[in-house]
């Protein structure tokens, strides 16, 4: 404890290079936590994704008859079909946009995370107007239960009318994404009733299945069903959807790995430089406490330390502000485009080990150098 003084009195010799290296390895930790969150994020989305839960689509675009889904029911396996479709608009002002999820009560089954209860779809249904929104909806708008809200929107209704008028009648979340999943549900009849074309089909149909070991087979039989129709399906699982979407943006484990590699390559010469630089700058000084009776060791520790507490305090830093700041900066970004920007634990601790390493590697050919120091010949200038 008695050397920290040292420590800091050699960190604070220039402290404008201090200071530059300090925010720089900062920033650089806190893009660490963003595409560690970024990798994390998607992992989490795979991870959740269920196999037992499935996705039925018009192949190629468009709305299929709501009729499917007595065919798709009958099919051995299959639990719970529940027909579904969405509008989007926007309220007061086009910079507002949302949609709501026409459907019904078999809601509940199709998606349990959402911790619906039967009953408060079956209110939905029977007020036509009423909605369930997600909390962050909620806040994004400053909706409370109770509150009207008026949807403009591209869809027609009957009487010409391009404004939906929706009563909010619950506030849930979706307890895989709390807090920053956005969404809104309503009643699939009420829509179907009240637009002006199209009526009678649906958009998605969720499809629960008994045994996720056979999603693939049960995909396929759903497919088979409407192979030769005017409108053919495409049925995927929740898990294989997941992927596939992570996949069209690209390999996102080697994109962000490789980028962390970068940063870390980059703090390494940087943290380097500054080290190599301090030293060359007091091989007098270090000189004096070899001769005053500092060891080898006891100087190429100093060294060390000064590395390592100022990469582990910036690591510190950025990882910080990246776990506890950024998460509320964000939060008002659309979607579940912020949950992606919720650094985890698991990855505050990875960073600090980063940088400790940084800082062992970094500290290390300027301490060594300082370990075998002849005390005449620096003392002596050369």
């Amino acid at each position: 404890m008695k050397y920290i003084p040292l420590v800091f009195a050699g960190l604070w010799r220039k402290p404008t290079r201090t200071v530059f290296t300090f925010l720089s390895v900062m920033v650089a930790f806190i893009l660490f936590g963003i595409l560690a969150s970024i990798e994390s994020g998607f992992a989490h989305q795979i991870a959740i994704a269920r196999l037992d839960r499935l996705f039925v689509d018009a192949r190629f675009g468009g709305n299929m008859p709501i009729a499917y889904q007595n065919k798709i029911a009958v099919l051995p396996g299959v639990t719970v079909v529940e027909p579904t479709i969405g509008l989007g608009g926007y309220w007061k002002d086009r910079t507002n946009g949302f949609g709501v999820t026409m459907a019904d009560e078999r809601y509940v089954q199709a998606r349990p995370e959402y911790h619906l209860t039967t009953a408060q779809m079956r209110e939905i249904d029977r007020s036509r107007t009423g909605i369930v929104i997600s909390r962050k909806l909620s806040e994004r708008y400053g909706w409370k239960v109770g509150d009207r809200i008026p949807m403009t929107s591209t869809t027609r209704q009957v009487d010409g009318s391009t404004t939906w008028m929706f009563d909010v009648k619950f506030i849930t979340d979706n307890y895989d994404f709390p807090d920053v999943a956005m969404f809104a549900l309503g009643s699939y009849k009420y829509f179907d009733e009240a637009r002006a074309a199209d009526k009678g089909t649906v958009g998605r149909f969720l499809v629960r299945i008994a045994d996720p070991n056979r999603a693939a087979a049960v995909g396929r039989a759903i497919d088979n069903l409407f192979a030769n129709s005017p409108q053919p399906t495409r049925t995927m699982s929740e898990k294989a959807n997941a992927e596939a979407g992570t996949a069209s943006i690209g390999n996102i484990t080697f994109f962000t790995r490789s980028i962390i590699s970068a940063v870390l390559f980059m703090l390494l010469f940087l943290t380097g430089n500054t080290m190599m630089q301090s030293v060359r700058e007091r091989i007098p000084e270090f000189a004096v406490l070899k001769t005053i009776g500092f060891s080898d060791t006891g100087v190429l520790s100093l060294v060390l330390a000064e590395a390592v507490t100022l990469c582990v305090l910036a690591g510190v830093a950025g990882l910080t502000l990246m776990k506890f700041v950024v998460p509320p900066l964000v939060k008002g970004l659309p979607g579940n485009a912020d949950a992606l920007l919720r650094m985890p634990w698991s990855a505050a601790v990875a960073g600090l080990g980063f940088a400790l390493l940084t800082a062992c590697i970094a500290g290390f050919f300027p301490a060594l150098r300082v370990k075998r120091l002849n005390v005449v010949d620096a003392l002596a200038g050369r």
